[in-house]
């Protein structure tokens, strides 16, 4: 494991070195692909600033802690870093291991997700809402649509009592449906 260290303000020393190795140490049973770590030492009236920095293939942790003593801002910074490497690793966990199958195409590997027991079956309601409709022509609800962020808007038209629904299309456009009777 390589420390890349730079100090402000400050003169780093053997002791302070090791003791910052052996605590980033810590930090290297959650990856075992880490790039580069740099530790950043000043002094900041009296208080030491440090500035932890990992960076991994799939991740970049980064704590920064201030204290009176030098040592103890180092732990309070790998503390730190250390609660972000175990929310890294289980979002990479999370991300890479949902369980789906790797096989091999043209020499890449492509992952295939299997079916998940909760999609299959038939599609289910996962959210209600309530609208108010209210009458109006079809021109003033084309305006309202153009006006909001909505997607659609449900309305009653005022020249026939129907109920209709306007929808913005994906070219820009709006659609309109009306029941037939």
């Amino acid at each position: 494991m390589r420390v890349d260290y730079i100090a402000r303000k400050v003169t780093l020393d053997d002791n302070f070195r090791q003791l910052t190795e052996k605590k980033l140490a810590k930090i290297t049973k959650y990856f075992n692909d880490i790039i580069d770590m740099r530790v950043e030492v000043s002094q900041e009236r009296h208080l030491y600033v440090v500035d932890l920095f990992v960076k991994g293939k799939d991740f970049d942790i980064k704590s920064t802690t201030q204290h009176k003593e030098l040592t103890a801002a180092i732990q309070d910074g790998v503390d730190k870093l250390e609660i972000q490497a175990r929310r890294a690793k289980a979002r990479l966990k999370d991300h890479k291991g949902r369980g789906g199958e790797v096989r091999k195409v043209q020499d890449r590997e492509v992952e295939g997700f299997e079916n998940d027991p909760e999609t299959t079956g038939p599609p289910r309601i996962v959210e209600r809402s309530s609208i108010s409709i209210k009458p109006m022509t079809v021109e003033d609800a084309i305006l309202q649509l153009v006006k909001s962020s909505d997607q659609f808007m449900v309305f009653r038209n005022a020249s026939s009592d129907l109920i209709n629904v306007l929808y913005k299309r994906s070219d820009k456009h709006l659609g309109l449906i009306t029941p037939e009777l």
